[in-house]
């Protein structure tokens, strides 16, 4: 008997293995999808700090966070049929997925971590929104020892302009001795 032989009987364990080599596959996605999620936890959950960006952009972000955390969850579930097959005979057939339908998910499930990672990126550029400038106060020092501190404002040109608690003070360019910035005035 050759082995070319029609009456031969030949191995059938390509389709379980292709399934196999898709459910290892998938197990390393898995790994990845986990990774994903911690991040859109890190991005969208973590959040302590009022962000800068207006308010119906804050809305977007929080939305898209919720979206990509969706779109994460589902395709872990995907990815884990594949990675994880459950099946055995039902009524004579078996429930374990067709290489072709495990090629499917496991695709399927990829472009769902892919667009859930996406989501969660543009969602997270919300929180670098640029913060409005405010009015930083500043030391001003004159040449005869005399300290002003407050927010700079519009003054006669030649002089700085500070905002004090006694009222704006402008202050001759020729007579100041130091200008520094300060977080707070004492």
């Amino acid at each position: 008997m050759e082995p070319s032989d029609p009456d031969t009987a030949q191995p059938v364990t390509a389709p379980a293995d292709g399934l196999e080599k898709l459910s290892a596959s998938a197990r390393g996605w898995h790994t990845i999808q986990m990774a994903v999620l911690g991040f859109i936890g890190i991005c969208g959950v973590l959040r302590t700090t009022d962000s800068p960006a207006p308010r119906a952009v804050q809305w977007l972000a929080a939305v898209l966070a919720v979206a990509a955390l969706a779109a994460a969850s589902l395709a872990v579930f995907t990815v884990g049929r594949v990675a994880y097959p459950v099946g055995g005979a039902t009524e004579g057939a078996s429930a374990l997925p067709s290489t072709r339908q495990a090629a499917t998910r496991l695709r399927a499930g990829i472009r769902l971590t892919i667009v859930a990672l996406i989501l969660a990126v543009i969602a997270a550029l919300s929180g670098w929104w640029p913060t409005s400038a405010s009015a930083a106060a500043v030391a001003v020092t004159g040449t005869n020892g005399q300290a002003w501190c407050g927010p700079l404002v519009t003054g006669p040109a030649g002089a700085i302009s500070v905002r004090t608690g006694n009222g704006v003070i402008s202050v001759p360019a020729q007579a100041i001795a130091q200008v520094r910035p300060v977080a707070q005035c004492p």
